[in-house]
C-alpha cells in the first residue's frame, strides 16, 4: 500500500552496500550524487560510534529522501544488509510514493548481461518485490543514469517550495570542504565536489564527476519553474566559471550570488558595454597573424579584478603560450580597492561583452580565460559567455605563481558546460 507523507526532499539519500565488493561503485556513486547536488548518507563518512545496527536504524529512521541498494554478489552474505538496511528501506519505498529507491545491480548472468532478478534473491525478498524498482548497472553510464533519476525526482518534489519562494531556486556549492551528511542546507541542490589533495588546484576526479552531471543543472532549474537562481558557498574559480556557463541567463533568468558576508551580487542578464566603462585594457599583445594559425585561432584574456595588481603568473603564461596565441589582452578594473557588489551586474556584463567581442574580432577564436577576482564575479561572467569556447585556468603557487589549464567549457550544449577536464 502506498501513500504520501511529509518527506523533506532535501534530506540525504542512503547508500546500502557490501564493503567487500561494493566499495568501488558506491564511492563512485556517492561522489556523482554529491556533484549533482544530492546529499549522501554513507557509513564510511557518516556512521557515528556505537552499536552499528542501532546506529544504522537511527540513520534510516531519522529522515531520508531516498536510498540506493548497491547489489553485488557478496551482499547476499551481509546480515546487516539483509536484516537491517534493505528491509527498512524497501518498506519505506512500499509505504510512501515520495520515497525514491534505486538499485545499482552489479550481478551478471553467465552471458555477461545484468541479472535483473538478483536483487530479490540476494536481499532475501520475495520473487517479484524489487522487479519494478529502477535498476541500473554499475558502469559509469549506469550510475549517471541513476543520479539523473534521483535529481529529477528531488526537483519534482521541490517545485512547490520554489514557487512559494518567489520562484527562486537555491543552490549551494563547495569544492574545498570534505562533505558529510550534516552539510546539507535545505537548498534545492547542494553541489559538493570531492576535495583535492593538492594545496591549490581542484581534484581532477572531482571535476570529472562534475563534468558528468552538470548537464542536469539547467534542466533541474527549468523543471522547478524557477525564474531566478541564488547561489551561495565557495569554489575554485574554474568551477565557478563552469557553473555560470551551465546556467546561461538566456535560459534560467536572473542569477544572484550571495558572498560570505551575505552581500548579493546580481547578474545584469545581457553582455553589453555600459555608457561609462569600468574596465580598462592594462596591456595587450599580438603573437601571430590569424591566417598563419591552423584551425580555430586561440586568444587569451586575463580578467584581473583584484588589488593590488599582480602580473607575474599571467606574464609566465604569455611567455609559455605565445607561440600558440593569435593575441592576448589584460583587463583591469579602473579603480583599485574592493569591488562594489551593487555594481556586479554591470561589471560582469561589460567583462563578458569584451571577452565575446575579443573572440569575435579574431575569427571566433577560442578563449583562454584567466580570472583573478571574487567567486561571485566568475559565476556572473560565465553566465554571459554563450557560445564562446573557453579554456578556464586555475591559479597555482605551490612551486611558483602560474596559471594551469583546468577545464574546457562551452555553454548551451546538451552534453553539459564542461567539455573536457584538463588536470
Amino acid at each position: 500500500m502506498t501513500g504520501t507523507t511529509e518527506f523533506d526532499h532535501t534530506d540525504p539519500v542512503f547508500i546500502s552496500y557490501r564493503h567487500s565488493d561494493g566499495t568501488q561503485p558506491t564511492a563512485e556513486l556517492a561522489w556523482l550524487l554529491r556533484a549533482a547536488g544530492i546529499p549522501v548518507w554513507r557509513d564510511i563518512d557518516d556512521l557515528p560510534p556505537g552499536d552499528t545496527n542501532e546506529r544504522l536504524k537511527q540513520a534510516i529512521d531519522s529522515g531520508l529522501s531516498g536510498a540506493v541498494l548497491v547489489v553485488t554478489p557478496d551482499a547476499e552474505h551481509s546480515r546487516v544488509i539483509r536484516e537491517v538496511e534493505a528491509p527498512r528501506l524497501i518498506n519505506l519505498h512500499r509505504a510512501y510514493d515520495d520515497f525514491a529507491l534505486g538499485i545499482v545491480n552489479a550481478v551478471q548472468k553467465g552471458s555477461g548481461s545484468v541479472d535483473y532478478g538478483a536483487p530479490d534473491r540476494v536481499l532475501g525478498q520475495s520473487a517479484v518485490s524489487l522487479t519494478g524498482v529502477d535498476q541500473k548497472d554499475s558502469t559509469r553510464e549506469g550510475l549517471i543514469a541513476l543520479v539523473r533519476g534521483m535529481v529529477f525526482h528531488r526537483i519534482a518534489h521541490r517545485r512547490s517550495a520554489v514557487q512559494s519562494n518567489d520562484a527562486t531556486f537555491n543552490l549551494t556549492v563547495q569544492t574545498r570542504n570534505t562533505p558529510q551528511v550534516y552539510d546539507r542546507t535545505g537548498s534545492e541542490l547542494d553541489i559538493r565536489v570531492r576535495p583535492s589533495t593538492h594545496e591549490r588546484l581542484p581534484s581532477s576526479d572531482g571535476l570529472t564527476d562534475l563534468a558528468d552531471v552538470i548537464q542536469l543543472l539547467p534542466t533541474a532549474v527549468t523543471r522547478a519553474g524557477a525564474k531566478r537562481v541564488r547561489i551561495t558557498g565557495g569554489a575554485h574559480l574554474t568551477v565557478a566559471l563552469a557553473l555560470g556557463m551551465a546556467l546561461p541567463t538566456s535560459r534560467i533568468g536572473q542569477l544572484e550570488v550571495i558572498d560570505q558576508r551575505g552581500q548579493a551580487w546580481t547578474g545584469d542578464g545581457i553582455a553589453r558595454m555600459p555608457d561609462t566603462p569600468t574596465l580598462a585594457v592594462a596591456a595587450t599583445g599580438a603573437s601571430h597573424e590569424l591566417n598563419s594559425l591552423a584551425g580555430r585561432p586561440r586568444v587569451a584574456v586575463y580578467l584581473d579584478l583584484m588589488s593590488p595588481r599582480s602580473d607575474t603568473a599571467f606574464q609566465r603564461y604569455v611567455d609559455e603560450n605565445q607561440s600558440a596565441l593569435a593575441t592576448w589582452t589584460h583587463l583591469r578594473h579602473i579603480t583599485d580597492g574592493p569591488l562594489d557588489p551593487a555594481r556586479a551586474g554591470e561589471l560582469a556584463a561589460e567583462a563578458a561583452y569584451r571577452i565575446r567581442e575579443f573572440s569575435s574580432a579574431n575569427a571566433n577564436a577560442a578563449v583562454d580565460l584567466l580570472v583573478r577576482g571574487p567567486f561571485a564575479m566568475a559565476i556572473l561572467v560565465g553566465s554571459l559567455l554563450n557560445t564562446v569556447r573557453v579554456t578556464a585556468y586555475e591559479w597555482d603557487d605551490t612551486q611558483r605563481p602560474s596559471y594551469v589549464p583546468t577545464l574546457r567549457l562551452l555553454s548551451s550544449t546538451t552534453g553539459g558546460a564542461v567539455r573536457e577536464v584538463l588536470l
